[in-house]
């Protein structure tokens, strides 16, 4: 998909140019004179992605990447543009950002220049995908058409989106802002465990390793289920409603998968589709349980909630918990888990 990258760095921006340019991806530098020079290339050129470094010094002023993206971002001004925001900068300025301005959601997301470099075809895909997600909200906006379709829901769970998620979409606020639209997409339907579930979460609730010979298997059983709406590009994602009425549909005498034992998804598994490459999964140390429902948030490793310590989060009502294994907790800071759940955790380590 071709697209046109602005690259504002008052640093030699050759390498990181160098490592974005394929023949459908044209980056144009800049480096940056007064901020509104920085303001017009940004608004009298046809880009579809701005990058920015964080610190921007000229000859008569410094000035930081958020104060660009604040006046590109303000709505009904003559400044605005509704494109994808990306900052760049060094692990420095990248903390010196989430520290300073905290209370603003000013980018779609940051990298930093260490990261980029370590793998550009990565971040390429990230931005391309960012790119084509403000295309198609865009158009569907335009088209008077409902947000909700660019998931792509499954017909027979269409039913089972949260309703405040339906309500969201449909919102003025996310139809006059891509932005809007496109982070809250991302970060509160396909990253976090919720509607959707990633292969580690995926696996452990089948009672799975995920890497076991006959994963390929599984999933082609699976197809049906897998997420093909905005993002999957980059994120792999199943609907999690979807599994459990895939479970039911072949196993109806143990149609709770949630209260079955790995061994018995596995064995149930195996009989209905005939997958013999399947490894079932195994609890950690100090785990009680097996009937796992999600992943350690530090290990990655299958844990039953039961045997969890609850990571101290803020969550919207549809996105899942997360929990730390006893062994995961032991290598946190013990603010990381929920007030009710540290006491619990000094406990089982004494």
């Amino acid at each position: 998909m071709a697209f046109n990258i602005l690259y504002i760095e008052d640093n030699d921006p050759a390498t990181i140019k160098a490592n974005l340019e394929e023949t459908d991806i044209q980056v144009i530098t800049h480096d940056p004179g007064d901020f509104e020079a920085s303001i017009r290339k940004v608004t009298t050129n046809h880009i579809d992605l701005l990058l920015l470094d964080f610190t921007l010094s000229s000859k008569t002023a410094i000035y930081e990447a958020p104060t660009i993206a604040q006046t590109i971002r303000t709505k009904n001004s003559e400044n605005h543009r509704d494109l994808p925001i990306i900052l760049i900068s060094s692990e420095q300025n990248i903390t010196k950002y989430y520290k300073d301005y905290t209370s603003q959601d000013l980018f779609d997301f940051s990298i930093s220049k260490e990261e980029f470099l370590k793998n550009p075809q990565k971040y390429k895909i990230r931005l391309s995908s960012l790119v084509n997600v403000y295309r198609q909200i865009s158009n569907t906006v335009r088209e008077s058409k409902s947000l909700l379709s660019l998931l792509n829901t499954p017909k027979d769970i269409e039913d089972k989106l949260n309703i405040r998620v339906k309500e969201f979409l449909d919102s003025e606020k996310c139809k006059q802002s891509t932005y809007i639209a496109s982070d809250f997409i991302l970060n509160h339907i396909v990253k976090p465990s919720g509607l959707l579930i990633g292969k580690d979460i995926l696996a452990a609730r089948l009672g799975i390793s995920s890497e076991s010979p006959g994963w390929c298997e599984v999933e082609e059983a699976l197809v049906r289920y897998k997420y093909t709406g905005l993002f999957s590009d980059v994120y792999e994602r199943w609907w999690s409603s979807g599994i459990e009425f895939w479970w039911k549909s072949f196993s109806p005498e143990h149609p709770s998968l949630k209260r079955l034992r790995s061994s018995e998804r596995v064995s149930i598994l195996k009989q209905s589709f005939n997958i013999t490459g399947v490894v079932e999964a195994e609890k950690t140390q100090y785990s009680k349980s097996d009937s796992f429902w999600t992943i350690c948030a530090k290990n990655y490793t299958p844990l039953d909630p039961i045997d969890g310590f609850e990571k101290n989060l803020n969550k919207e009502p549809w996105e899942d918990k997360e929990y730390f294994s006893l062994i995961g907790a032991s290598e946190v800071d013990l603010k990381e888990l929920k007030l009710i759940d540290r006491q619990r955790y000094l406990d089982a380590t004494r």
